[in-house]
C-alpha cells in the first residue's frame, strides 16, 4: 500500500475515532420514576425501559468500534496492517479506504460472518 493511501486510511480512522470519543457521555442515562405512578404512566416506564435498551446497545456497539480502530491504528506501525488475518492476502486498498478498521479480505469477512451466523442459530436451536 502506498503512503498515501495510508495516510487516507489513517485520517479516515483518526476521524472516526475523534467523532466516537465526542459523542461518549453525550447521552446521560433516562431516570426510571419510582414504583409509586399511577397506572397510566406504566407505558411511559416502560417506553422508558426500552430506550435504555437500545441506548445500551448503541454505546456497546460504539465501544467496539472504538477497540477496532485502537487495534488498526496500533497495526499501522507493523508490516502486518493490511493484510488479511485469515488468509494471509493483502487487503485491497479500495476496502481499507471504505473500512479503515478491516480486519478480513472481503471473502474472509463474508466466511466470518455466515460463520457468525451459523454460531447464533446454533445457539437458539439448542434452547
Amino acid at each position: 500500500m502506498d503512503g498515501k493511501t495510508m495516510e487516507e486510511v489513517r485520517k479516515a480512522l483518526l476521524a472516526r475515532r475523534q467523532h466516537l470519543q465526542k459523542d461518549e457521555g453525550k447521552d446521560q442515562p433516562t431516570e426510571i420514576p419510582d414504583n409509586d405512578t399511577p397506572q397510566a404512566e406504566i407505558i411511559d416506564i416502560a417506553q422508558t425501559l426500552e430506550q435504555l435498551d437500545r441506548d445500551m446497545s448503541l454505546a456497546e456497539q460504539e465501544r467496539r468500534e472504538l477497540i477496532a480502530i485502537e487495534r488498526a491504528l496500533s497495526k499501522m506501525a507493523t508490516p502486518s496492517f493490511g493484510v488479511c488475518e485469515d488468509c494471509g492476502e493483502e487487503i485491497p486498498a479500495r476496502r481499507l479506504i471504505a473500512v479503515p478498521e478491516a480486519r478480513f479480505c472481503a471473502n474472509c469477512q463474508a466466511m466470518e460472518e455466515r460463520q457468525n451466523i451459523r454460531g447464533r442459530l446454533s445457539g437458539i436451536a439448542a434452547r
